[in-house]
């Protein structure tokens, strides 16, 4: 399939996945990532004589062995943005592999991938880039920190140095995109962080859409309400902006009856705590849990649970909770797509019961409901589904 068939790209449970619109779809592998699983691989394949037969018994003067994990065995890379780039079609992506993040492009006709940036620093969320002119670009990145902030940043490969961070506080904001012309504008959403008395996080404020004028170093206010959530901002070639929005779900704090049952249980999670400990310890030196009940633990994220802008969605507690007509949805029918010519109306419903949208250049608009991935063509008519994948939590469109 040829980097022109190649329209649409998704990201599903950290995977990355391209498709041509007509239902064929890959998923993409890192070179890389590859490397380094190989490299974790090989550091256990030079080091498990340690840890068996004879050579154990050596290097422990006798004592028994459990066999140890190794990091390969627990190691999970995550593709965590993806964007198509405007001049020459490469695919653009952000990786995730634990201490290890990066930021890659991909020439799909050479079958290359050629590193932009990487490091432990940052984990960068989301990818919009502009040409400024023949030599020169600017890319607009989510850099989300360890703490859970999150910032906007700007990277300018033919300058190098880097990310710059454009925008600052207790907050995370994410989701930056270009506004089409000249000016050097784009728009953002953003969420207040609240946190406790200790300083812990305490949940999010109504996420709002900020605008950001780099030239004139000013800063607009564009959506906010304190009912609603406006999210994933995009703008159309004809100057609409869309976005998605939801009902806005306050952070509530603790009841004066959860506070109590967390007093009355703390002996318990204490001997728990201990239990944890010492059942950590059986495994590493004895080789054996001090347990033998139930599953193994699954490593990597919970199939059932999905983190969407702030909020965490349980998908098989809200398939049986959902009423009959949102079935065929896996988030609300509450959460819509709107497409706004002017800010101060409520907007036009494009989709209701939308995960992830992406607007592709002829205007085609692509959204994930969780059960699947639709298009609506640029001149109207019903959604056509162009993948069956569930959980998209991410798309891009050239």
């Amino acid at each position: 399939m040829s980097t022109e068939q190649r329209r649409l790209g998704f990201l599903a449970d950290g995977q990355l996945f391209l498709c041509d619109g007509a239902g064929k779809e890959d998923s993409h592998t890192s070179s890389f990532v590859d490397g380094l699983r190989g490299r974790l691989q090989s550091i256990k394949d030079r080091n498990e004589w340690k840890s068996m037969g004879s050579g154990a018994q050596f290097m422990r003067g006798g004592l028994p062995t459990g066999g140890g994990a190794f990091e390969v065995d627990h190691f999970r890379a995550e593709f965590s943005s993806g964007a198509f780039h405007p001049a020459d079609g490469k695919l653009v992506y952000a990786i995730d592999a634990g201490d290890v993040r990066g930021l890659f492009t991909y020439d799909q006709a050479e079958s290359h991938e050629q590193r932009m940036l990487h490091g432990p620093k940052h984990r960068f969320a989301s990818i919009d880039i502009r040409k400024k002119d023949e030599d020169s670009e600017e890319w607009l990145l989510a850099v989300m920190a360890d703490d859970g902030t999150s910032r906007i940043g700007l990277l300018t490969p033919h300058r190098g140095g880097g990310v710059r961070e454009i925008t600052e506080g207790d907050s995370i904001d994410s989701y930056p995109v270009w506004i089409p012309g000249e000016a050097r504008r784009f728009i953002y959403q953003t969420s207040g962080i609240a946190r406790n008395r200790d300083g812990m996080w305490a949940g999010l404020g109504p996420a709002g859409l900020h605008m950001v004028d780099l030239d004139k170093g000013s800063m607009k206010t564009l959506l906010e309400d304190e009912h609603t959530d406006y999210l994933c901002p995009a703008c159309g070639k004809d100057g609409e902006m869309y976005c998605l929005q939801r009902p806005y779900q306050p952070f509530r704090k603790p009841s004066l009856i959860t506070s109590l049952k967390d007093i009355v249980l703390f002996p318990v999670r204490i001997v728990q705590a201990i239990f944890g400990f010492l059942n950590v310890f059986s495994k590493m030196f004895g080789g054996k849990s001090l347990t033998t009940a139930g599953a193994p633990k699954r490593e990597g994220p919970d199939p059932k649970a999905v983190f969407l802008y702030g909020r965490w969605m349980n998908m098989e507690q809200m398939a049986r909770e959902a009423p009959e007509d949102e079935a065929k949805s896996a988030v609300p029918k509450s959460w819509e797509l709107r497409r706004r010519r002017k800010l101060d109306d409520a907007g036009e419903l494009i989709a209701s019961g939308v995960m992830a949208y992406a607007l592709g250049s002829d205007g085609t608009v692509y959204y994930s409901d969780g059960r699947g991935v639709h298009a609506l063509p640029p001149g109207g008519g019903p959604a056509v589904q162009v993948s069956k994948r569930r959980l998209v939590t991410h798309l891009f469109a050239s």
